[in-house]
């Protein structure tokens, strides 16, 4: 089910449009009217073609997700909520969850950039500052020292060379995460955070630990909007699989649909397979009693969207100044491979 397209709009761009159509449909104007506005709305912008395709392929009686689909610009999580939001005859209200959903989600893509942006910046300092310690400074003392047909034997000429040997694998070190960043950049150009993210999860734990909230915020979310669609709990699990990204947890679902079918027991089949923590558990099945099992997941999905975005947050505060750090360390024990031998000399000298 899932196809390959064009570079996505960025999730901003995709909520306002959610956002825009649901008041549309709420003021009573029709769908294919409100496309046309929407097409104006977009003159002069680099949708403008996409949009007026889309404007053409509601005019011509399609639905609203087959046009989208055709676009081949939006998520087909919005693809999917839009077909269930169609068929249930709730376009609007589930607009309306897509806008919020987007909207949430740019702006953990907005703490995600600010908390790339700051230390691929302290690597950068520290490939040029590391940079012109081997390539021009140590160069230069060297030279100095064999222009004074100085020899450095002993430890002397041993920090000498330790420390040119440590410039320059801090120099091929930091080469490689900035190649390494380069390359994220552009598997994120292709297609998007999620490979990023999941990728970053492979090689460094923390991370890792962050996509497992992050899937289990889009599920809830998913599973809210569905639930408030009008589907009951046993349909809602045979459209989530469909929705979720990069086929993460689907195996979960099925197996909580499973559990589900035989025990009757939607909590139960949730502890069983693992779809979220036990701290949501007793929230769940109050939900469930209560009838109030959509605005629950809604809340966990809320919930869970803070806990990324607060993980997000403590990541970049051990990672700061462990490269502040590391930096210092490096640049000082560049320097004292050259001041130690210098002073030997001059005390040589004195």
């Amino acid at each position: 089910m899932k196809r390959r397209r064009q570079k996505g709009l960025p999730a901003m761009e995709v909520s306002l449009f959610c956002q825009q159509t649901a008041m549309l449909l709420k003021s009573g104007i029709p769908l294919y009217d409100g496309m046309e506005v929407l097409y104006e709305n977009y003159q002069g912008t680099e949708y403008k073609a996409i949009f007026e395709q889309l404007y053409k392929s509601v005019q011509q009686g399609e639905m609203l997700y087959e046009s989208v689909k055709e676009a081949e610009i939006f998520p087909d999580y919005m693809v999917y909520m839009l077909q269930v939001g169609e068929k249930t005859g709730k376009l609007d209200e589930v607009l309306e969850m897509l806008g919020d959903y987007y909207e949430r989600e740019d702006k953990i893509e907005a703490s995600i950039r600010s908390a790339v942006v700051y230390p691929l910046a302290l690597v950068t300092m520290m490939a040029v500052v590391v940079s012109v310690l081997v390539i021009k400074v140590l160069p230069i003392f060297t030279d100095v020292f064999q222009s004074l047909g100085l020899e450095l034997q002993g430890v002397p000429g041993i920090v000498l060379a330790c420390g040119v040997i440590l410039g320059r694998a801090m120099l091929a070190i930091v080469l490689l995460v900035l190649a390494g960043a380069l390359l994220l950049y552009l598997v994120w150009r292709l297609s998007g955070w999620g490979k990023v993210i999941t990728f970053g999860s492979h090689i460094c734990p923390p991370v890792g630990r962050l996509l497992e909230k992050k899937i289990s915020q889009h599920l809830a979310s998913a599973l809210s909007m569905v639930l408030a669609s009008g589907y009951n709990m046993e349909s809602a699990l045979e459209f989530i699989p469909d929705l979720l990204p990069e086929d993460q947890n689907i195996q979960k679902v099925r197996e909580c649909k499973s559990y589900m079918v035989k025990d009757g027991d939607f909590v139960a089949a949730i502890e069983k397979a693992g779809l979220f923590e036990p701290l949501y558990l007793k929230m769940i099945r109050v939900g469930m009693e209560s009838g109030q099992i959509e605005h629950v997941m809604k809340q966990i999905a809320l919930l869970y969207e803070e806990r990324v975005e607060d993980g997000i947050q403590d990541l970049v505060s051990w990672i700061e100044p462990a490269l502040v750090g590391v930096l210092t360390l490096v640049v000082g024990g560049i320097l004292l491979s050259v001041m130690l031998p210098l002073l030997s000399i001059m005390a040589s000298i004195g």
